[in-house]
């Protein structure tokens, strides 16, 4: 008796991406590429028309990214069953695709075997990670929380803002953006405000874009 194909609905804005990654799955003959979306509106319409086994997500979409459009997804079909697929590293990038409810992410770096064996993990019901991100993601339990706010004074840091610019952006005293920097440095052991950013950008905790 043949068994039903696992059903796979592609969400990348690069076509040839999308290409290229339809053309690794036909291979297999229990695969089939059943819709690609280059954003999250195309993807949720998709998946109410195919009602797809696994959503192979890109985390940069225009509009909301990846985790959004996972948590979009989740929020209308909570048993949808999603696998992030990205060039992105960063423990905070891990950490909110599994919040939004991603059963497991996977590095663009990967071999074709590795993403077949992950999409074949979350389509049984289990999740998957690229080698050394759960350690990464169980890192990134065990450190502390940046907050919204801090997050928005970190990106006017980036970005080149002193602390007076910083304020005046936010609405906040020049005061109140230090006591936000100092809780920054304490939180990522950085030595000082560039250093800070460093640690953000490589976390993920800000996108360098």
């Amino acid at each position: 008796m043949k068994t039903a194909a696992i059903g796979v609905l592609l969400v990348d804005d690069h076509f040839m991406v999308r290409r290229g990654l339809a053309v690794a799955l036909r291979v297999e003959k229990d695969f089939a590429v059943v819709a690609e979306a280059s954003n999250c509106e195309e993807m949720l319409a998709a998946y109410r028309q195919h009602q797809p086994h696994v959503v192979l997500m890109d985390w940069r979409l225009p509009g909301p990214n990846g985790a959004e459009a996972t948590a979009l997804l989740r929020e209308e079909h909570p048993g949808a069953r999603v696998l992030m697929l990205s060039a992105l590293d960063g423990d905070e990038h891990i950490h909110l695709a599994v919040r939004a409810g991603a059963a497991g992410y996977v590095l663009k770096s990967a071999e074709r075997g590795e993403i077949i064996q992950a999409i074949r993990a979350v389509h049984g019901g289990k999740s998957y990670f690229s080698p050394g991100l759960e350690a990464l993601l169980h890192d990134r339990a065990r450190k502390v929380e940046i907050s919204p706010r801090e997050r928005e004074v970190l990106v006017r840091a980036a970005a080149g803002e002193r602390n007076k610019e910083i304020a005046d952006h936010l609405g906040i005293s020049e005061a109140t953006v230090k006591v936000f920097m100092a809780r920054i440095f304490q939180k990522l052991d950085a030595r000082d405000r560039a250093h800070a950013v460093v640690i953000a950008i490589k976390r993920g905790i800000i996108d360098p874009s």
